[in-house]
């Protein structure tokens, strides 16, 4: 019996016909999953936000809603205004919204977006898309780590690095 840790959470395995099977899979027991997703708010311009980074990462856009859906008080230019979104890519999950009127949004320095890649073209294209408009913070170049890399601040002041491993 082999025991691995995963999301904090003990994985016992055992080989059988000839691999390693799961033991909590074979008997039905369910693990617990954990997993972050990013929520970005912006000040007013989500839906535009949005649809830059559908394009970027060539995903599919869930799930709109709008403040003018609720039946909440609020003043009119609000109601037009995104309250929740969804863009799926791959196994990623980005969900938006324009935050509540008069909300001043602030995406500061302390958070960073890190996008993983294998594939050199994808992350250069990726990168290029990011820093139009935006500010390169560092220029893709490759690195001690074996990688790829690079660092920008895209046109909506969210903070991105892009490694994509050589």
């Amino acid at each position: 019996m082999i025991a691995e840790l995963h999301n904090g959470v003990n994985d016992f395995y055992i080989f059988r016909r000839g691999r390693f099977e799961n033991i909590c899979s074979l008997v039905g027991i369910k693990q617990p999953i954990m997993k972050l997703t990013v929520y970005l708010n912006f000040q007013g311009d989500t839906e535009e936000a949005m649809n830059f980074y559908q394009k970027v990462f060539n995903g599919t856009i869930h799930d709109v809603s709008r403040f003018g859906d609720g039946n909440f008080p609020m003043p009119e230019e609000q109601k037009s205004k995104i309250m929740h979104a969804r863009l799926t890519f791959g196994d990623n999950l980005i969900m938006f919204s324009d935050g509540m009127a008069g909300m001043k949004i602030d995406h500061g320095n302390g958070i960073h977006l890190c996008i993983g890649l294998n594939d050199e073209i994808q992350a250069r294209l990726i990168f290029d898309q990011l820093a139009e408009g935006g500010k390169i913070t560092m220029p893709m170049e490759k690195q001690f780590w074996g990688a790829l890399y690079g660092q920008v601040i895209d046109k909506y002041g969210v903070n991105w690095m892009i490694n994509c491993d050589l």
